[in-house]
């Protein structure tokens, strides 16, 4: 027997006593990635807790803020989280906010304002949903068109409690 044989015996016998090997078409999770279902399978962007983040955020499907961002964002989905602050321009297809979100946000779809949320600047939304104890304040328009008929009650009801109706400036 040959040396090159003898070590290809000595490892075939190490490796059947290795732990069994993982299959490749089995995605792996990081131990550290949030266990909620993901809206956007995309490119994601988590900025975690103590992390400061300035400029421009492109090319990311899903930006989860946790830390602080100051930005301009064009993504799919904004989620911030209970302590994350968002200042800046954000133009989205969904937005959830736990956190604080100051500036300009436009959400085609879904804006949720989770009971931890304060959102306050020029926000406009499709369809909204506010929980008790969210928080809005400032200019705050329907995108006409983006949202189904059946959806404009309850959107309505969730904002317009503290707003006044809006005044037609067509003359009479």
């Amino acid at each position: 027997m040959s040396q090159d044989d003898k070590t290809a015996e000595t490892t075939a016998q190490t490796l059947g006593e290795a732990a069994p090997a993982v299959t490749p078409s089995i995605p792996l999770r990081r131990s550290t990635e949030p266990t909620r279902s993901s809206r956007s399978t995309g490119a994601r962007m988590t900025v975690g807790p103590g992390i400061k983040l300035k400029g421009e955020v492109s090319d990311c499907d899903t930006l989860v803020v946790e830390g602080s961002v100051e930005a301009t964002l064009t993504s799919e989905v904004l989620e911030v989280a209970e302590g994350g602050t968002f200042s800046g321009t954000a133009t989205v297809t969904d937005a959830e906010i736990h956190g604080r979100f100051e500036g300009e946000l436009t959400v085609t779809g879904v804006l949720q304002i989770r009971s931890t949320g304060h959102v306050t600047g020029t926000i406009k939304y499709g369809r909204i949903e506010v929980e008790s104890g969210g928080e809005i304040a400032g200019t705050i328009t329907r995108e006409e068109g983006v949202v189904t008929p059946a959806a404009t009650p309850v959107a309505a009801r969730n904002v317009a409690s503290n707003i006044p109706p809006a005044r037609s400036s067509a003359a009479s």
